[in-house]
Order: structure tokens, then C-alpha cells, then sequence
């Protein structure tokens, strides 16, 4: 009998008749306490008929019966969001994440949240997590949509960060780098420095700890060029301890690679190969731009493209992904 009314709920909700939908999910629970998803529904029915106070109690009954199920605790964030009282919202949103880590919905509820409370550093974080999510799900819409808030909200001076009532710590992304790195998280410790970075062009400890990074990764080029940059400005501050330490770490990179010379010398001259596999600075530039300084997003279009179109050069990848995201924003 219970499922009969429950059956009932869902037909009149999915014909918006959602007074109907009320009554039906009401007997559903009548004659069925336990009921689970009829509460959940009942709570939805309730948020379109704008008792929010009603949606929040079925919801939370909901969970206390079944407290692994993310709907239940998505749906309440919503709500409580449309109250007003966001941290409650940010509790319950954040719960869905540990329950589902790639819960894209979830990052992007997180975003407006901490947009809300004027988190800014925050809010982007999670807009660009939530970008990267919908981009792996293959929801185009929704990660170009997620992109570009991230990218409006970035200061884009610094007066304008500045002025901000909620300044970014930059120590803040290097500290929740290193702690990233330690566990093993290198693309989210990555994801963070290029934040850092972005926001001071030179803190030399960003570039510094992105080396650091970008070596354990196994990308011995890249970490050197962090290391120069880190270098230069060190030796700009004043910092001459850092700046030697960081070009004995330059040395250590490049020591392997002369024992790899030396052990492997072709035994006539030959003219030295020149890599195909370089992309210039100016395109990579011009694609970072447009991805809000995502790696993880890059990585994945120019993955995705490769296999689209699989022998091509290394620049040829990258012009593409431009390409494609200037059409699919005009």
C-alpha cells in the first residue's frame, strides 16, 4: 500500500502538481514510518511549495535513516541555502564531498557558497575542482560555465585584491600544497601553487615549492625552469642562501641527465635531434589564460585530443584546445 502512494507522489510531482504529490507522500508515510525515500520526496515537494522549513525536517529525517545517501544532504544544502544560513549549507555540501569525492554538483554548490560569504579564494578553488569534475563527466556546459565564474572572480589587480573583504593568503595554497604533497595528492598540490602564482607572479617560495612538486612528479624540465624562476627572485630579495639552494637543486636535476650523456655518446658526430615536443611559451600562455591556469583541465583536453587525433605535434594539441574553447565561447 505504502509503494502504491509513494508511486502516486512521484506521478503528480512529475506533473507538478505538487500539493497532490504532498498528500500522496503523506499516506505513503503513514502507513509506512520507515519510508525513506517517500521523506526525501515529500521534503522536495515541500522546497517547490516553498516550506523550507518542512523540506529541511523531511530531509533530515531522510538522513538520520539512511545517512550515507549524498542526495539527501545535496537537497538539504540547497535549502538551506535559500534560507540564508550558508554554513549550515557549506556542512552539508562538504558532507556530500566525503561521501563522493567527484560529486561535481557539490564543488559548484561550494563555489556560490563561498562566493556568498565572500570567500573569494575559496569560492574559486572549488569552481575550478567543480570545472575539472564536469569535464571528466563530459558536461561541456557546465564546466565552461564553472570556468568562466572562476575566472570573473579572479582580481585582476592588485587593488582589487586589495579591496577585497576577504584577502587570500597566499601562505595559505603553499601551506595546503606542501600538506597535499606529503600524502601523494601532486595534481592538487600543483592545482594550488598555480593559484599562489597567479595571485603573486613573484613569490619565490611558490615557485620554489612547485619545483619541489613538479620533480617528485618525474618532470625534471619543468621543476628546473620553477627553480630558476625561484632563483631570480630570491637573488631580487636579497635571499642568497635561497638562491644557491635553489640552484644546486638545478644541478642535481641536470647531474643524471650528463651521466646519461656521457654513458650513452654516439660514437660519430651527428647533428643534435631537435624536439618536436616543445610547446611554445606564447601558446601555452594563451591556454592557461583560458582555463583559469587549470592544469588539470589542460591535461585532460589535450588527453582527449590525442585521442581524437593521434599523431600530431605538441603545439598542434594545444592550438587546438584553443581553438575549440574560443568557438564554443563565441
Amino acid at each position: 500500500m505504502s509503494e502504491s502512494f509513494y508511486q502516486q507522489g512521484i506521478a503528480k510531482a512529475d506533473a507538478q502538481d505538487y500539493q497532490g504529490a504532498l498528500q500522496a507522500f503523506d499516506q505513503a508515510i503513514a502507513t509506512q514510518p520507515d519510508f525513506t525515500e517517500a521523506y526525501y520526496n515529500r521534503g522536495l515537494a515541500r522546497f517547490k511549495l516553498n516550506d523550507l522549513t518542512g523540506a529541511i525536517t523531511d530531509y533530515t529525517t531522510a538522513i538520520r535513516l539512511d545517512a550515507n545517501n549524498t542526495r539527501f544532504y545535496f537537497a538539504r544544502s540547497l535549502t538551506y541555502l535559500n534560507q540564508g544560513v550558508l554554513q549550515a549549507a557549506i556542512a552539508d555540501a562538504e558532507q556530500v564531498i566525503r561521501l563522493n569525492a567527484n560529486h561535481a554538483g557539490a564543488y559548484n554548490l561550494l563555489g556560490n557558497l563561498w562566493q556568498r560569504k565572500a570567500q573569494i579564494g575559496k569560492a574559486i578553488v572549488h569552481y575550478k575542482k567543480a570545472a575539472e569534475l564536469y569535464l571528466e563527466q563530459k558536461d561541456a556546459a557546465n564546466c565552461r560555465r564553472c570556468m568562466a565564474i572562476a575566472q570573473q572572480l579572479k582580481p585582476k589587480s592588485p587593488d582589487q585584491l586589495a579591496q577585497s573583504s576577504a584577502p587570500i593568503e597566499i601562505g595559505e595554497f603553499i601551506n595546503q600544497a606542501s600538506d597535499k604533497a606529503r600524502r601523494g595528492d601532486f595534481a592538487g598540490a600543483i592545482e594550488d601553487l598555480d593559484w599562489a602564482i597567479q595571485i603573486d607572479p613573484d613569490d619565490a617560495e611558490a615557485y620554489a615549492a612547485r619545483g619541489q612538486v613538479l620533480e617528485k612528479m618525474g618532470n625534471p624540465d619543468y621543476a628546473s625552469e620553477n627553480y630558476q624562476l625561484a632563483a631570480r627572485l630570491f637573488f631580487q630579495q636579497g635571499n642568497s642562501a635561497m638562491q644557491q639552494s635553489m640552484l644546486k637543486a638545478i644541478q642535481q636535476i641536470k647531474l643524471p641527465e650528463r651521466r646519461y650523456t656521457a654513458t650513452n655518446a654516439p660514437t660519430s658526430r651527428q647533428p643534435p635531434a631537435v624536439s618536436s615536443g616543445r610547446i611554445s611559451p606564447q601558446v601555452q600562455d594563451q591556454l592557461r589564460r583560458l582555463v583559469s591556469y587549470d592544469r588539470k583541465i589542460i591535461t585532460d583536453l589535450v588527453a582527449q585530443l590525442k585521442l581524437k587525433h593521434p599523431g600530431r605535434s605538441e603545439d598542434w594539441y594545444w592550438e587546438k584546445a584553443i581553438y575549440d574553447l574560443e568557438r564554443d565561447r563565441r
